[in-house]
């Protein structure tokens, strides 16, 4: 075999091995968007997943949101993170007043005013704990199991706190509102989670 076929076979032979090294456990993104219409904290019927309910969590000030989506089928989540940064400045006419009494005048100055440019970032959390009842338990992806199922099922009422975890090992807890939660009761009621069959 001649240096360059091995080379050749070599290199297939890598990325043969990278091509079917198996992907991470990661939690499944949300397919909506904050502008889309759709009922929070609300049962709905899909024709996929059956039953699901969303639920929003966002910080009034602007820095993030958290939008959600249960069902037995899986957890989908999406954190949205919104960063703004001086991209340059413009000059601006300001004006004040000075003296006072008859020598009062009003004089015009320039000065600098910073532009900022906003943009977003989304990331999905590689696991979501939960802490019901005592027990602390975890979903990384796939269909929702029958003990976790079971726990959110018998979440007490009120909001609830979850932990993302994410793949450099921090965390960030949220907090899912007590509609949901309720929702989670009706969603999740069984225990039982769905068999997936293919023809």
């Amino acid at each position: 075999m001649t240096t360059m076929n091995r080379f050749l076979s070599l290199g297939f032979t890598i990325g043969l091995a990278l091509s079917v090294t198996p992907a991470s456990f990661a939690v499944a993104p949300v397919t909506i968007s904050q502008s889309t219409k759709v009922e929070l904290s609300q049962v709905m019927d899909d024709p996929f997943d059956g039953k699901v309910v969303y639920d929003k969590n966002f910080d009034p000030g602007g820095t993030f949101e958290f939008i959600s989506r249960w069902s037995p089928q899986g957890i989908q989540a999406t954190y949205k993170e919104y960063f703004s940064e001086i991209a340059g400045y413009r000059t601006v006419w300001r004006s004040d007043w000075v003296g006072t009494g008859k020598k009062r005048r009003e004089i015009r100055y320039p000065d600098q005013e910073p532009i900022y440019r906003r943009y977003s970032t989304n990331r999905t959390p590689k696991a979501i704990k939960f802490a019901i009842n005592g027990q602390v338990l975890t979903y990384e992806q796939g269909t929702v199991s029958p003990e976790l199922a079971t726990a959110l099922a018998s979440a007490p009422s009120g909001n609830m706190t979850i932990r993302l975890m994410w793949d450099d090992g921090g965390s960030t807890d949220m907090v899912i509102g007590r509609g949901t939660v309720a929702a989670w009761k009706t969603i999740f009621r069984s225990g039982k989670t769905p068999t997936t069959v293919i023809q």
